[in-house]
C-alpha cells in the first residue's frame, strides 16, 4: 500500500556559499543512490529560489555527483512574480534554469511595466538566475502584454532589461496604437511598448 511520505531533504548543491535546502512532499517514494523518484501530489519548495513545484510525478537525479536535476510530468512553476503549466519539466537546482515542453501556459509579471506578460508556447526555456524566458511552437507562440497581442515562432523576453523580441513570422496587433504588424521580427520595450521591426508591414486603422 502506497502511504503518505513526508520527505525533507538537505541537498549540498556545491555553490561558493551556502547549500540549498529542498522541501518535498510525495504519497510514495522510492530513493536510490543516484535517483529518488515521487509519485502522487508531489510538492517541492525550494525556499531559497523562491520556487515552488508541483506535480504527479517526479524524480531527482545526481548530476556531478550532485542531487540537482529534477523530471517533473503534469507540472505546475511557481517563481517569483510568474507561474507556468506544462506536461513535462527538466530543471537543474543548481543553475536555477530549465525547460517546459509541451502545452505551456505562463504568466509572468513585468518589473518595468507591472503588465502581466502571458505566453502559450510548446516548449519554453526558463532561466530564473538571469530572469530570462525563451520559447518556441511548432506553429507559433502566442504573446500578450496589456493590449499587444503577438504570433511568432521564437521569443525572447528579458526580464530583468524589460525586452521582448519576436522572431519568425511575426504577426502583431496593438489595439493601443491601432496597427497591425507583419515582420520578420519585432523587439519590444516593455516600459513603453517602443517597438522596432525589421521586413515589416503595417497597417494602421484611422477612426473616421
Amino acid at each position: 500500500m502506497k502511504k503518505a511520505i513526508l520527505v525533507i531533504l538537505l541537498i549540498c548543491i556545491s555553490t561558493l556559499t551556502l547549500a540549498k535546502t529542498i522541501h518535498i512532499v510525495s504519497k510514495y517514494v522510492k530513493p536510490e543512490k543516484d535517483q529518488a523518484y515521487y509519485e502522487g501530489n508531489v510538492r517541492v519548495e525550494v525556499p531559497d529560489d523562491k520556487l515552488r513545484l508541483e506535480s504527479e510525478t517526479m524524480t531527482v537525479t545526481k548530476f556531478q555527483n550532485e542531487w540537482r536535476i529534477v523530471d517533473a510530468k503534469q507540472v505546475k512553476v511557481f517563481f517569483e512574480d510568474g507561474e507556468a503549466a506544462a506536461k513535462a519539466l527538466r530543471y537543474d537546482l543548481k543553475l536555477k534554469a530549465g525547460t517546459l515542453s509541451e502545452s505551456i501556459q505562463a504568466k509572468v509579471r513585468d518589473k518595468e511595466s507591472q503588465d502581466v506578460i502571458e505566453v502559450t508556447s510548446d516548449k519554453m526555456s526558463i532561466d530564473l538566475e538571469n530572469d530570462v524566458f525563451t520559447g518556441e511552437s511548432l506553429g507559433k507562440v502566442l504573446i500578450i502584454k496589456g493590449k499587444i497581442e503577438a504570433k511568432a515562432k521564437k521569443f525572447l523576453y528579458d526580464r530583468k532589461n524589460g525586452l521582448i523580441k519576436l522572431e519568425g513570422e511575426v504577426e502583431l496587433i496593438d489595439l493601443e496604437k491601432n496597427i497591425k504588424m507583419w515582420a520578420d521580427s519585432v523587439q519590444i520595450t516593455t516600459v513603453d511598448d517602443k517597438m522596432v521591426a525589421t521586413n515589416a508591414k503595417v497597417e494602421l486603422v484611422v477612426e473616421e
